[in-house]
């Protein structure tokens, strides 16, 4: 005589007890659910962030709207006067508003350096180009400037006359760039006002603000 005994059997399957949208439960373990819809809508909000005028090289961003620093020395003709050539040091800081270039300086100059009679500073509007090796721009706008006039009257007498006079600046610099952000090159001149107009060429060095940090996952190489 044969006797059965039949135990009841519960299946338990996986089950979600989380009580929340973005979890799951598995094996007695809570796992953050990952919605594959979203995480590609991330991706795509990410890529499509990355500002138009950013881009990279050797693995370092940087943005093609920047400001950036010249500062250098070199020979100036006073027209003017008809002196011998003489000396002209400046410093331009040189900054955008949105895609418009605007420069601001000053300009130093006297018969050699060290020795300055005349003190010029300047405002202006103007446009650039550059590229990974050539750095090209050019200014126009209103200079003010102040100094003392040395006259010589004979052989042994001269006057001393002090002027302060507004005047029009015109500036072009090329620059070769040893890095995007780094190079050297040349700025030439003219400034004019009632007391004198003068003329020169500066030997100047290239500082931009172009370099924005290191490329990550969400920017690509142009």
């Amino acid at each position: 005589m044969t006797i059965l005994f039949i135990f009841p059997i519960r299946l338990f399957a996986q089950t979600d007890t989380s009580g929340t949208s973005d979890e799951i439960l598995i094996n007695g373990k809570r796992y953050k659910a990952v919605d594959e819809k979203k995480t590609e809508a991330v991706k795509k909000k990410k890529n499509a962030d990355v500002p138009d005028s950013i881009f990279v090289i050797n693995n370092k961003k940087f943005q093609y709207y920047n400001n950036w620093l010249t500062g250098g020395g070199g020979g100036q003709q006073n027209l003017t006067y008809k002196r011998e050539l003489g000396f002209a040091g400046g410093l331009d800081f040189n900054f955008h508003l949105k895609q418009q270039y605007f420069q601001t300086g000053i300009m130093l100059s006297g018969e050699r350096f060290g020795s300055y009679t005349n003190y010029q500073f300047h405002l202006g509007y103007g446009k650039r180009f550059e590229d990974k090796d050539y750095h090209f721009a050019a200014f126009i706008g209103f200079s003010y400037a102040m100094g003392t006039q040395v006259i010589q009257v004979d052989s042994v007498k001269y006057t001393r006359k002090p002027y302060s006079q507004p005047g029009m600046y015109l500036q072009a610099e090329v620059v070769k760039k040893i890095t995007y952000d780094v190079g050297a090159g040349f700025s030439l001149f003219a400034d004019w006002n009632k007391e004198q107009s003068m003329v020169g060429l500066r030997f100047i060095l290239y500082f931009s603000g172009a370099y924005t940090g290191k490329k990550n996952k969400d920017y690509y190489d142009y």
